[in-house]
């Protein structure tokens, strides 16, 4: 999300070469580097676990349940994020001016309100897919599968992609004039009070996760009310749905943590802020890159949660950062393996030419040695 600058703003056409150059950088250099080092780290980290997520559902066998599927879908989204959101959020909150053009400028502001809102919902989707498990067995075993779960997921990338349309046409490279400076901003030039509060605040937000309180409200009394679910949980069965659903919910509360206080202070800059007061310039300066960096940080943190609860993503990482040593050892193997077996041909070939050319004990079994890695082994061979 964006703020809007309401100051007087002229066209990219005007005669900008008649301002004044602005500085470049918005902050201090201490600033500048702290920032970058924090927006790097959550880019490197997230990009390393979701990509992992990727490849284990993909490559995996066993991570083909639907849920893997959807926890795919928000590996995909996190990494749209952290690929085209984090690196234009960085660069406009430590650049005093839009430095990507105009056509960035319209991608990223519909990259973030589509993949944010593909992110939720598909949370959501996670949510019900452990409601039916949980509180409806018998109808989840026929009627939500893996097919299912694919429509499911194209539903909600098809919506978000949509509802980010707005974005792309509202938004545009402006020259904002401020004294004898000229400042290229990637906003928006229309008001987005409306925008923001029903499809960013009230769809995008609200209703979701009112929406995923409401279901593991009752995925809980459904928990508590049934012992074998609750205490015994003698069946692997429902162990793994509680495990699995326990997972998500922590991914979704953490979600929450970290994108509310962005809405909070987009709800402030919106409806309550003075741009000319000294609040509204300590919370857009100082405030806003930190709040933002706490929005994307949830997307680095999604696989480190999957792996401190499930045994399977843990196995599947594993043997993804073990495959270069195991092909390097499948290699080493099978060379030995090779020359093992040229050896023990050459050894067989003459130890039986010498077998043939030897007088035999017709009555008796004769004895064949053969050498193989060095040992001597005896191998017992019945006359004819």
């Amino acid at each position: 999300m964006e703020t809007m600058n309401t100051s007087f703003v002229e066209p990219l056409y005007a005669d900008v070469e008649q301002l004044e150059p602005v500085p470049l950088l918005r902050h201090s250099y201490q600033l500048t580097v702290l920032y970058t080092v924090a927006y790097g780290a959550v880019f490197f980290t997230g990009v390393l676990g979701n990509t992992f997520v990727v490849l284990a559902v993909w490559a995996h066998k066993n991570l083909n349940i639907t849920t893997d599927y959807l926890i795919l879908s928000l590996a995909l989204a996190d990494l749209f994020i952290l690929w085209i959101c984090l690196p234009t959020t960085l660069i406009n909150s430590i650049f005093t001016e839009w430095l990507w053009g105009q056509f960035f400028c319209r991608l990223s502001t519909w990259a973030n309100a589509s993949t944010s809102f593909a992110s939720v919902y598909t949370l959501v989707a996670v949510t019900a897919d452990r409601y039916l498990a949980i509180c409806h067995t018998l109808k989840y075993n026929t009627s939500w599968d893996r097919e299912y779960t694919k429509y499911v997921i194209f539903a909600v990338w098809l919506v978000a992609a949509i509802f980010g349309i707005p974005n792309w046409y509202n938004y545009d490279l402006i020259v904002w004039q401020e004294g004898s400076y000229g400042y290229r901003l990637c906003t928006s030039q229309t008001d987005q009070k409306l925008y923001f509060l029903f499809v960013n605040l009230l769809l995008a937000f609200i209703v979701p996760f009112g929406l995923i309180s409401g279901l593991y409200t009752r995925i809980f009394i459904t928990v508590s009310t049934h012992r074998s679910l609750a205490v015994d949980a003698r069946a692997r069965e429902d162990r793994v749905k509680l495990r699995v659903a326990t997972m998500m919910l922590t991914v979704i509360i953490v979600f929450a943590c970290c994108w509310l206080p962005l809405y909070c202070i987009f709800t402030y800059f919106f409806f309550f802020a003075d741009q000319r007061s000294d609040l509204f310039q300590i919370t857009s300066m100082l405030i806003r890159p930190i709040f933002q960096w706490m929005s994307l940080l949830s997307s680095s943190l999604n696989p480190i949660i999957y792996i401190a609860y499930s045994h399977k993503y843990r196995r599947a990482f594993k043997s993804i950062l073990l495959m270069p040593c195991k092909t390097r050892y499948e290699r080493v193997r099978s060379t030995i393996l090779r020359r093992h077996s040229r050896g023990f041909k050459s050894t067989a070939t003459i130890s039986m030419s010498n077998f043939g050319t030897e007088p035999t004990n017709l009555g008796g079994a004769s004895s064949l040695l053969i050498e193989l890695d060095g040992k001597q082994v005896e191998r017992s061979t019945s006359d004819c």
